[in-house]
Parts: structure tokens; sequence; C-alpha cells
């Protein structure tokens, strides 16, 4: 098959994105922009969610949003598909443009996209930029987009100290995926939960096809999004271990995280954060927590929102969606002994395990599960979800009889323990 041209669809050239450094050269979510980070595998079915980033970046009759398509390995490919999404919603194409920022070729097309791999320093790319509304950044390799929006030494290249105004006219910057995890200053590259909680992290980065997996290795990001970590996919790839450690290790700064759900946003507007999409949002919050020598947490608290739920920012939950306390519901469970370790298991998914069997189970002010892998090492860890009084449950059926829970402060500590596993 013939590489297709780049240029014969009349994709115009602009550029990037920005870092804020400890003196921020972006403006905040505060100075009218907003951002809209989504947890990656966003379906052309999640409307809501593109038409809310239409809305931020003008309206369809306004807008002019340009696409970053640094971090995948298919740029032109995966780019065209977001612009076709744009199009559909009524966006003309006059208005849609292709950013030349890229590491890797596209080799469907004519055009070599690793030569734009330098083009953050470009002056004509930083013009273009001026004249855009929002910015969307798909996914794939958040090391990609630092390497193209980022010098050697975390510095924002020209074109993305650009992005800044942007945001101070009020447009949005919008990603998914990896475009949501390198707004957080401390980036999450790669790892997994198991290998956080036991080895921590990593010395080196080794290649996009080791993010699942092994310590965390941390980096910079872009830092527009300012009040904590984020991590994403974070419902199928569990990351919630890997979360905790980073969102501790940064504890003096940022000591927030947030785990966003894939196909959901986050979408932040001044000093508000809200909820959409399919999924739901977790919140860490390591404010009073501590870490022992021997790798344990005590005293991590965990939030959960799902859509039409709302944050703000030093405030904590904010009820939009109308639900009521679990305490004393008429669907409050009684559920004796709740445990989850597997698959098989009731409500195995971390969000269903601590909503049905935690803050709305009357008999239990606490439940316990475990993390492990015997065939790397006998060490596993306890996570002991609990109740105090502090806690509080969120209920109502928002969606037909769909169950919608939300929960704030629940208690986790994260202790060590030996597993055993014998045939």
């Amino acid at each position: 098959m013939a590489r297709r041209s780049i240029l014969a669809v009349g994709l115009a050239a602009t550029a990037a994105l920005a870092w804020m450094p400890a003196a921020p050269a972006l403006a905040d979510s505060n100075s009218g922009g907003g951002l809209l980070l989504v947890g990656g595998a966003l379906r052309a079915s999640n409307t809501a969610v593109y038409e809310r980033f239409i809305s931020m970046a003008g309206g369809v009759d306004t807008a002019r949003i340009g696409v970053i398509p640094a971090a995948s390995g298919k740029p032109y490919r995966n780019a065209r598909k977001f612009l076709d999404e744009m199009a559909a919603l009524g966006i003309s194409e006059d208005r849609l443009t292709l950013l030349p920022i890229s590491v890797k070729d596209d080799s469907k097309t004519d055009e070599d996209e690793s030569t734009w791999v330098d083009n953050g320093d470009n002056p004509e790319v930083v013009a273009q930029i001026d004249g855009l509304s929002a910015i969307w950044m798909i996914g794939g390799d958040q090391m990609r987009l630092r390497q193209t929006l980022l010098n050697a030494e975390g510095k924002a290249r020209p074109a993305a100290e650009a992005m800044s105004r942007v945001l101070a006219r009020g447009g949005v910057i919008g990603g998914t995926s990896a475009g949501a995890a390198i707004m957080s200053q401390a980036m999450i590259a790669s790892g997994d939960s198991y290998s956080a909680l036991t080895v921590g992290f990593a010395d080196t980065y080794g290649s996009s096809a080791e993010q699942d997996y092994g310590p965390v290795w941390l980096d910079t990001g872009l830092g527009i999004f300012e009040h904590g970590v984020i991590d994403q996919h974070f419902d199928r790839q569990a990351r919630y271990g890997r979360l905790v450690a980073t969102t501790y290790k940064h504890r003096d700064t940022t000591p927030l995280g947030f785990g966003i759900e894939e196909n959901t946003a986050l979408v932040v507007t001044g000093n508000t954060a809200e909820v959409l999409g399919s999924g739901g949002v977790h919140v860490i919050d390591v404010r009073g927590a501590e870490r022992s020598e021997d790798g344990s947490y005590n005293n991590v608290r965990v939030s959960f929102f799902q859509q039409g739920d709302g944050w703000t920012f030093g405030e904590g939950f904010v009820n939009t969606s109308g639900k009521y306390d679990t305490i004393g519901g008429d669907e409050y469970f009684q559920t004796p002994d709740p445990a989850v370790s597997g698959v098989f298991s009731r409500n195995a998914t971390l969000k269903h395990f601590v909503s049905y069997d935690l803050v709305d189970n009357a008999s239990a002010s606490e439940v316990v599960t475990y993390l492990f892998n015997p065939r790397i090492s006998d060490k596993g860890f306890e996570l002991r979800f609990s109740q105090d009084e502090s806690t509080k449950g969120y209920w109502k059926a928002l969606d037909g009889q769909a169950d919608s829970y939300a929960y704030t402060n629940v208690r986790l500590d994260i202790t060590p323990v030996t597993v055993a596993i014998s045939k």
C-alpha cells in the first residue's frame, strides 16, 4: 500500500505544550484556561467528553484545535482518528490541525514524522500556536512527549512556552493516556504496583514495551496540572500501589494522587474538578500518611468519584449529583467478613470492593485484600481499608437501576506479609 501524504489532506503544521518549572512558565488553571485529562481507551461513543472539550475550546463555531501525536508509534493515523471525531461533531477541517511534533515515523504516510522531533524549537511552530484555542495529546509513550516538549534538563522548549497564552486566554489542554500522564510535574512513565511496593523506583527508563511492569520510572512532566500526580489506565492496569508510592515520594510538594480510569475524564476549570465518562477517578491523599522501613504505609486516605461528582481543591468532595449518604440507606448491605483476593471474588475491583463491602455495609468497619506474586517472591502485601468518623459514602442510581457510588476519606493501610502457596 502506498504511503499516504500528510500534505495531501491539507492539515496545517503547528505545535506543542509546556512544562511548569519551580518558577511557573505556564499559566495555571486559575488563569481562565482548563484541562481535560482522560485515563486512556477513550471511546468514540463517549460524546460527553468530546463535546466538553469542544465547549472548553470555544464551541463548535469557533474552536481551533491542534493535535500533538508525539506519544504514538502511529502518529498520523492516531491523530487523524481524533481529528475525525472532532469533524463528526461539527468542527470544520480548516480549524483542525495536526501538529508536527513526533518521534516515530508513521509507515502509512509519505512524510517521515520522525524528522519532527525538534519542532518544539521551531519559530514557525511557536507562531502558529497563537491561532489555537485547544491542544489535544494522544496516547502512547509519555517519554516521547517529554523528549519533544522539554529539553534534556526538563525545561520547556520555545513552542511549549507559547502554550501558556492558549491557557491564559481561556483555551483548553486535553490528553488521553500518555497525554494525561505528562500533565503533572512528577510524571510516572512506567512500573507496576507490586514492584513499586517491593522495589520502589528505577534508575533508568527502558522502553515503551516496559511501561506496565518493573519498578517505577519517574521523570519531569509538563506541570500544568499543579494539584498532584496523575496516573491513568487506573482500573485495568491496577496502578493503585504505584500511585501511592509515587505520591508519598512527592508528599512535600504534591501529596495528592489522581488515578483516572479508562474512558473517563477529569475536567479541571479554575479550582474545581468534575468527572465525566463511564468510569471514575480515585484520589489518594498522603498528607497524614507514614511509611515504615519495612515498606508499610499507614493512614493513606483514599476517595473515589464517578460521573457527575466534583472536587474543589482545598475543600474536597462536592456532591453535585445529589447522591444520598450510604449510612442507614435503603440498600445498606449486611455482608459478614468481606474479603477479596482475585478475579473469582465478589466485588473484585477495588472501587466495588470498598463501595459495596465497606462504606455501604452495615456489618463492616474494615475490609482486607491482598497483593502478591509468588512466582517472583514470597513477599506480599495486606491492603486494609477501614472507615472512621471522617469517612463518607454516597449512593444514587443515576442511570436506570445501576448503582453509582462515591466515597471519601477511607483509610488504607498497606502491610508487608509473607505468602506461601502449595499444591
